[in-house]
Formats: structure tokens, sequence, C-alpha cells
């Protein structure tokens, strides 16, 4: 198991590699493009990017959800929070 730990860890950090050199000759060799992008492109991208970055952090929250519920902290969190699953309603009127 410890094997298989170290060769995901040595795995990750080869890639990691890989991706800082790939970047940094990609910046090193650029040249100005002489490009345009239009407003109506610029708002566009930044509809993606930021559809991009909920999504993620959507996924995120699932995950984090999920893990906790399979492995029962769910429920001890609920309830050192007090939550007994009411929503707050005792059905009392004033």
């Amino acid at each position: 198991m410890e094997d298989m730990k170290m060769s995901l860890a040595h795995r990750a950090l080869g890639l990691a590699g890989t991706l800082v050199t790939a970047v940094a000759v990609d910046l090193a060799l650029t040249s100005p493009a002489y490009a345009y992008i239009d407003p109506g492109t610029g708002t566009m991208l930044l509809q993606v990017v930021g559809a991009m970055i909920a999504a993620g952090l959507f996924y995120l929250r699932s995950a984090r959800l999920w893990v906790s519920r399979r492995f029962g902290l769910g429920k001890a969190n609920a309830e050192s929070n007090g939550d007994n699953g009411d929503n707050g309603d005792s059905g009392k009127t004033e």
C-alpha cells in the first residue's frame, strides 16, 4: 500500500514538473498575436469561466457531502450542531 501511495505521489510530481516546463516554454516562445476580441466574445469567455468555477464549487461540495455521508460524518456533525432534523417550526402559532 505504501508503494502505491509513493508511486502515485511520484507520478503527480512528474506531471506537475512537466506542466510547469510546458508553460515556461510556451511563455518563452510566444510572440504578439495582434488579434482582436470583440466585447461579445469577451463576455462569453467570462461567462464560461464563471460557469466553470460555479460547477467546480458545486462538484467539490457534492464530493465533500458524499464522503461525509459515506463515512458517517454527516450524522455526527448534525448532532453536534443541535440539528435534530426539523426545520425549526414547532407548529405553534402566535
